[in-house]
């Protein structure tokens, strides 16, 4: 009964001794695992407090990469020194193109043309003008632009007309704000006279209002891209006609094919 007794102390001590050893082992590796995790904490703070304190710090990975944002300016400027370079280049020569064609809105230079034009409208009105057109500049900066139009004017419905004359005379004169090798902006006066020969060829209306125009070169497609913006209001003219206000837009893409040939895409 002595030695059962014993024999089952001895065992119970044993299981006690070994749940003991089993806990000191399971407090230890819970014990190297915090020492390790702490060490790694403190070897990274420390690693990023040793920069210099003028030394940038990193950008957040939450910011776009400045790679996503190259492409269109590569595009417009250039990707290298020479690329840019070879573009400016190209910028200079179509805006001097454009401006001794007689196309850029904004070139402050003495000019003078006769062009001919066709259009067709919904109404069965058809329209052959011949335009002589005068630009004189005041300063390098200012400008006088006159143009008389001769209309061939064809209304082919009930109760139309065909007839033909001179139509109402248009006067613009301002100057160039802005001009750099990417924009340059014109701003000024519109005036038209009604100089119509027939009711039917004018307005009947004198008429003034603000315009403007912005011309931008685009080197990669050898054109130049420009914006007028015109608005009339009557001021004067004979009291039988209706008294007139309206805006027009226009933009065009004047395209440079050679030194002698070049072609231009309206949209009013």
């Amino acid at each position: 009964m002595l030695l059962r007794t014993k024999a089952h102390m001895k065992v119970e001590s044993g299981n006690r001794g070994r749940v003991a050893m089993r806990v000191g082992l399971l407090s230890a590796l819970g014990a190297l695992w915090a020492v390790c995790s702490g060490t790694g904490s403190l070897s990274i703070a420390a690693a990023r407090s040793e920069k210099p304190p003028g030394e940038p710090v990193a950008e957040s990975a939450e910011e776009p990469p400045e790679g996503k944002r190259r492409p269109l300016r590569e595009l417009l400027y250039g990707a290298t020194p020479e690329e840019r370079e070879r573009l400016a280049e190209e910028r200079r020569r179509l805006s001097a193109a454009a401006a001794a064609f007689g196309t850029d809105p904004t070139a402050i230079i003495g000019y003078y043309q006769l062009t001919y034009g066709h259009n067709a409208f919904t109404n069965n009105l058809r329209l052959d003008t011949a335009t002589a057109e005068v630009r004189l500049p005041i300063t390098p900066n200012w400008l006088l632009r006159v143009t008389l139009p001769y209309v061939w004017a064809d209304l082919n419905q009930p109760r139309g007309f065909t007839t033909n004359g001179p139509s109402d005379t248009v006067v613009r004169t301002g100057g160039r704000l802005y001009a750099s090798p990417n924009v340059a902006l014109f701003v000024g006066t519109d005036a038209s006279i009604p100089t119509a020969a027939k009711k039917e060829l004018g307005t009947g209306k004198y008429t003034l209002g603000p315009g403007g125009a912005v011309a931008v070169p685009m080197p990669r497609a050898r054109s130049l891209f420009f914006t007028v913006i015109q608005d009339f209001n009557s001021v004067g003219g004979d009291p039988s006609r209706a008294n007139i206000h309206f805006m027009q837009v226009q933009s065009a893409v004047n395209t440079i094919w050679s030194e002698r040939w070049w072609s231009t895409a309206f949209v009013t």
